[in-house]
């Protein structure tokens, strides 16, 4: 009797390949996607794998990244039966309960994976989307990992499917994001650049210029709205040994919160190596290096030297943005700071903060 042929448990997407090819050609997302006549939207979909490559898609990769037609169209082949393959050997019972962890409507409308045509596509594409053989691998790559980092694992443990799918997207477009080499020196001297955009009123003004400073060294800076069921604010981890990622999800769409957690996170990568997974949400149960992310933000954006003057500060506008212009912040930072050390209770002086939207984010991102 013949042996059967071999058919690994694993699998790789056609999306990987892309990546690796992008990053030898140093090509970004959206220059490809000018290449292709495509969307920036199509490409992310092609390195996610919610993207399928057909014909003109395989000859237009061919055309501008490399190999033939027929390469791309095997490659999407043999993954796509992969990838079936994979999802059969799960029992419906374990898939079911799976599933039911992701905010289906959420993670659909917002793309992250395409729409199924039947009931069994959607386990296909949440494996495709997570790039993971069954909800075990998932469990030890995501899971686990999470329970860990996220500060309150009370209500970590209800929402790890919207948290594990925001950080996955998170993943996605870190990975696809061109960086210099890791330099935590470089990151610490260029804090003052960015303490500087703080006082900008727009996010089409400061956000591309902080993903510039952090991309110089070596962080890939993402803005990703996260799903329902998911709380986290920010999260911080190393994607290799010299490229880190910061994923922000301005949870709260306000100055005050969204600069904070941004340097909240900025400080995990020099203070606490690569080991480690960050997720921040709520300031419950917090660790000693979350303490240490704090205290390393609250000095970024108010020198120590100038703390016992903001306690002292009276709960007065002019008096919040004559201090808040003498140490180089938004007003809204130091209102801020004043309510989370409860010098001014939370309803004061909120004029002062600058509010966001998502249209304005996506579009100082786009």
């Amino acid at each position: 009797m013949a042996d059967a042929p071999f058919q690994p448990d694993w699998f790789s997407k056609p999306g990987d390949t892309l990546l690796t090819l992008m990053e030898h050609r140093e090509l970004t997302c959206d220059a490809l996607a000018k290449k292709l006549g495509r969307s920036e939207a199509t490409v992310r979909g092609l390195l996610a794998g919610s993207v399928e490559i057909d014909d003109a898609l395989a000859q237009g990769l061919a055309d501008c990244v490399a190999g033939t037609a027929a390469f791309w169209r095997s490659r999407q082949s043999s993954y796509s039966a992969s990838l079936a393959r994979a999802a059969s050997a799960i029992p419906q019972e374990t898939s079911s309960a799976w599933l039911r962890q992701f905010p289906h409507r959420d993670i659909l409308n917002q793309g992250w994976i395409a729409k199924p045509n039947k009931p069994d596509d959607l386990l296909q594409a949440y494996l495709a989307y997570f790039g993971v053989v069954d909800p075990i691998e998932w469990a030890e790559r995501y899971a686990k990992s999470l329970k860990v980092a996220f500060r309150t694992s009370p209500s970590f443990k209800s929402k790890s499917g919207s948290l594990s799918a925001w950080l996955r997207r998170g993943e996605l477009e870190a990975a696809s994001m061109l960086t210099a080499r890791w330099s935590p020196q470089l990151l610490r001297e260029r804090i003052q650049e960015m303490r500087v955009l703080t006082k900008a009123k727009t996010p089409a003004y400061f956000l591309p210029r902080l993903r510039k400073i952090f991309a110089d060294a070596g962080v890939a800076l993402v803005f990703i709205r996260a799903p329902s069921g998911c709380h986290a604010s920010g999260a911080t981890r190393f994607l290799t040994s010299n490229k880190a990622m910061i994923v922000l999800s301005f949870r709260y769409l306000s100055d005050d919160h969204f600069w904070f957690t941004l340097f909240h996170e900025l400080g995990h990568l020099p203070l606490h190596g690569s080991a480690t997974t960050f997720i921040d949400g709520k300031d419950n149960n917090l660790t000693q290096q979350e303490r240490e992310a704090n205290e390393f933000s609250a000095a970024a954006l108010i020198p120590p030297a100038r703390r016992d003057e903001l306690f002292d500060l009276k709960p007065r506008k002019e008096n919040v943005i004559r201090f808040a212009f003498s140490v180089g912040v938004s007003a809204g930072i130091v209102v801020g700071q004043l309510q989370h050390h409860r010098v001014i209770k939370q309803n004061q002086l909120n004029f002062l903060k600058r509010r966001f939207d998502w249209e304005q984010i996506a579009h100082a991102v786009s």
